[in-house]
């Protein structure tokens, strides 16, 4: 009789692979990260969050009269656009310092529309009814959730429209990726949006998908912080570790600013 291995589906893989990432990666790392990443998302000048805000409004995804829920929305990159095309914005930030730098940047942009809960998705979905959202939607923030099943039927549920999914295609910058070697960082090298869409299909909700190219900008002094705290989550950073990020970011310093090419993938589907 012929021996039949087991198929290993797209989200077992995606939540075997995310568990720790998602674990080291905690609401206190995130705090600590906040200043560094608002000036990346500043300096970037809300690049990739413009850019995908455009196809969802030519998509007739999102319009002056969306009602949109964003997850884990960080310090706005995605946030304040989203504000900009639609009626208004939820945005639901679990760490404070993130979401006060959130607060900071609507008030400095003097868009109105935002209002922030410092709340994890689960808490805030378990109180949010069914069809209450235009739009549901998560940029860049999937890999906290291993249970990938429950968030994507949470997101269909509260919608009563579209959900959408935005995430790096590929594994990212060859560079960083050698970088992460050279500090012994061993973080999963997944193609995160290959798997989110072949979830989606694996799930029964065919998605339609667009890229964006960007580039990430940050200054010399973030890009330090960035790469010291990523090390920390796997160990206490070393004299060694200094001098190699140091070296590391002088070596793609831009006239004060350290960039990185990238791609995101754009996900959305009809709830």
């Amino acid at each position: 009789m012929m021996n039949l291995q087991k198929t290993t589906s797209w989200k077992e893989i995606w939540s075997n692979q995310m568990e720790d990432m998602a674990a080291r990666s905690d609401t206190g790392y995130w705090n600590r990260r906040a200043e560094d990443y608002n000036d990346f998302i500043t300096s970037s000048r809300f690049g990739y969050g413009k850019k995908m805000c455009e196809i969802l409004t030519e998509e007739g995804i999102i319009d002056t009269n969306s009602l949109v829920l964003e997850i884990a929305s960080g310090v706005g990159a995605v946030t304040l656009p989203l504000a900009r095309h639609s009626k208004g914005v939820i945005a639901v930030e679990p760490a404070q310092s993130m979401a006060n730098l959130l607060e900071a940047n609507a008030d400095s942009a003097e868009v109105k529309n935002i209002k922030v809960e410092v709340a994890d998705f689960a808490s805030f979905a378990a109180q949010a009814q069914d069809n209450s959202f235009d739009l549901v939607f998560l940029c860049h923030a999937a890999w906290q959730f291993p249970d990938i099943e429950e968030l994507i039927s949470e997101m269909s549920r509260i919608s009563r429209g579209f959900c959408c999914l935005a995430d790096t295609m590929g594994i990212g910058d060859a560079e960083n990726h050698q970088m992460q070697r050279k500090l012994g960082i061993n973080a999963p090298e997944l193609d995160r949006s290959l798997y989110l869409y072949n979830i989606l299909n694996e799930l029964g909700r065919p998605a339609d998908l667009s890229n964006v190219s960007y580039t990430m900008r940050r200054s010399t002094d973030s890009a330090r912080s960035m790469w010291t705290n990523l090390v920390s989550k796997y160990r206490t950073v070393s004299t060694e570790d200094s001098e190699l990020i140091k070296q590391h970011v002088e070596s793609r310093n831009n006239a004060g600013f350290y960039e990185v090419p990238a791609v995101m993938s754009l996900m959305w589907w009809r709830s």
